[in-house]
């Protein structure tokens, strides 16, 4: 008998016990594609153990393989998304602080670390250079428990104030054709330490990529341009494909400042598994959609069936971008205590608008934290999503939690 399976159904049910071969009072509920251990079998029943209680569950309800999984970590204000696929691990962005680090560290690889094994992260994408999206990453990259493939990355890094030898504090610019190019880019990172006056928190990263490089903890860093694809591969025998559509090759087009610059050019991914997609499109704002858009004419790459809100539910957009977009659920991810006042009201109102969904969906990290009422403690707004390749489910927990009844669940159609 396998040692393991995986819940085949959206918060499928265990029981405490099994009465005339049926299973009796359900004890709790999981996730498809949670891993179950498999202790004893009884005809169509399976003993198992998992996340939460311990019990029952049925052989129709239990699978061979995961699917995907794609977590979107509350963070705060910031981006941090952990995807699993197979056996490869991914993360995009990673916030401003140790947030991540620490879901990681003290929930989601605890099974590893205790067994004293390392947690290798195949594939890292920052999207851009803001603090919010990848100085997280640096606190990952100071633990030797931690083990990573290739970095991806934009190219386009900040400068000090203060000894930059450049035209910006994101590099040279050139002018040509009456548009303004920068022309500072960086391919491999590790190469970049002390060679230019970065600011302070590139200077951080920097110096730990490239001390856990030396340690062959990184195998390397890449620019990612538009059109590659830096995986496309199966995985439980489904296709699984991650695309980059935005970024330039030799040249990126200075967008009006600094500040639209280095967001407009975020790596821009789109994901694909079996027959369903998912688009991550980093800090896009109304220049870069609109400059998009006119580089890709008549085609449309960014339609998908799950978006990730770009620059946290920011009123820097196009309703036409997002038209093009057109999926069935659109999650946000940002924080409290911030001048944004992330997400806006015309971004929800937007995201429900510009939807190929009757009912639309619009998740937010921010909207789904709560504080538990007798300790006071926060309940992070963890949003999953899970697919086997046709099917999508989005949960998140209930405000109020028992093992039975967890989750608020929705299938993306």
């Amino acid at each position: 008998m396998e040692t393991y399976k995986y819940a085949a159904v959206n918060e499928a049910k265990i029981y405490k016990s099994l009465v005339d071969g049926k299973g009796k009072k359900a004890v709790n509920r999981i996730l498809m594609g949670t891993y179950v251990k498999i202790v004893s079998q009884k005809g169509d029943w399976f003993e198992v153990e998992t996340v939460g209680t311990d019990g029952w569950m049925h052989k129709d309800d239990l699978a061979e393989t995961m699917g995907l999984k794609i977590f979107f970590i509350d963070i705060g204000q910031g981006d941090g998304v952990l995807i699993e696929a197979g056996k490869m691990k991914i993360l995009i962005d990673a916030g401003p602080d140790a947030s991540l680090y620490n879901y990681l560290t003290k929930w989601q690889y605890t099974y590893l670390l205790k067994k004293k094994e390392k947690v290798h992260i195949d594939h890292v994408f920052i999207t851009h250079f803001d603090i919010d999206h990848y100085k997280g990453v640096i606190k990952l990259l100071e633990d030797e428990r931690f083990t990573f493939g290739t970095i991806y990355h934009p190219g386009i890094l900040k400068f000090a104030e203060t000894g930059n030898k450049y035209g910006t504090g994101l590099g040279d610019t050139v002018d040509n054709g009456g548009e303004k190019y920068l022309t500072t880019i960086f391919d491999e990172l590790v190469a970049a330490e002390g060679k230019s006056s970065f600011n302070r928190d590139v200077t951080a990263f920097v110096k730990a990529l490239t001390a856990a490089s030396k340690k062959k903890r990184v195998k390397n860093t890449v620019r990612l341009a538009a059109g590659k694809k830096p995986m496309d591969q199966t995985v439980d025998g489904k296709r699984f494909s991650i695309e980059e559509t935005v970024n330039g090759k030799d040249a990126l087009i200075y967008l009006s400042d600094e500040g639209k610059t280095i967001n407009g050019h975020s790596l821009v991914l789109r994901i694909t598994f079996g027959t369903r997609t998912f688009l991550f499109g980093g800090d896009l704002n109304t220049r870069s959609e609109e400059y998009l858009m006119k580089k890709y004419g008549t085609q449309n790459p960014f339609e998908v069936d799950v978006a990730k809100s770009c620059h946290h539910g920011s009123a820097d957009f196009t309703e036409k971008f997002l038209a093009m977009v057109n999926p069935y659920a659109t999650v946000i991810s940002s924080g409290d205590n911030e001048g944004h006042a992330h997400p806006r009201a015309d971004a929800l109102g937007s995201a429900g608008k510009y939807s190929k969904s009757i009912r639309p969906l619009v998740f937010s990290t921010e909207l789904a934290r709560s504080v538990n009422p007798k300790t006071k403690k926060i309940i992070y707004g963890l949003i999953n999503i899970r697919c086997n390749g046709n099917d999508i489910h989005i949960s998140q927990m209930k405000e109020i939690k028992k093992e039975d009844d967890l989750w608020d669940s929705y299938r993306v159609k």
